[in-house]
């Protein structure tokens, strides 16, 4: 009986759908610091170099490095697009989250002694008006580029036998 594969479009799914939780356990327990984007952040490269590794197993290591790394990085790709959807949906249902967020900001910046109030105020007046563009534009590039050293890093620990079951001629 041959083994069934898990799509990337099913992982994608499942982590995105996980991580998406997981962020709105934070925001409904009003929890904004730093150290939750890390920990997510985490999470999702730990689940995408999964992702690769469980591929390769699934395959029996009948894959080439290419393969893995296509796999969790279209994974990946997945992720991003549920999580920046969640951050749309997010935005305009719970429009103060955009005010905490705002907020935070400006905490941050007054903590910096070379940030006049009034740099802070022009920083805090663009990030008001460009906050969505920010936050999907910014979401899409974390996504991708910790994907991609996710992937890579996936790709490189999956076993691989690629060769296996294929006569080598001398």
């Amino acid at each position: 009986m041959e083994k069934k594969v898990t799509t990337h479009f099913t992982k994608g799914l499942v982590i995105g759908l996980i991580m998406v939780a997981i962020g709105l356990v934070f925001q409904v327990m009003d929890i904004y610091e730093r150290w939750v984007q890390w920990a997510t952040m985490g999470l999702f490269v730990i689940a995408i170099i999964w992702a690769c590794v469980s591929y390769a197993n699934d395959m029996e290591g009948n894959v080439t490095f290419g393969k893995v790394f296509g796999h969790g990085f279209k994974t990946a790709a997945i992720v991003a697009l549920i999580a920046i959807a969640a951050f749309a949906v997010t935005y305009f249902i719970m429009p103060e989250i955009k005010d905490k967020a705002i907020e935070k900001a400006r905490e941050e910046m007054a903590k910096n002694p070379k940030m006049t109030e009034e740099m802070i105020d022009q920083a805090i007046g663009m990030t008001d008006k460009f906050f969505f563009l920010f936050g999907v534009v910014g979401s899409l590039f974390a996504y991708a580029f910790m994907g991609l050293i996710a992937s890579l890093i996936g790709a490189g620990v999956a076993k691989k036998n690629p060769n296996q079951g294929i006569p080598q001629s001398m």
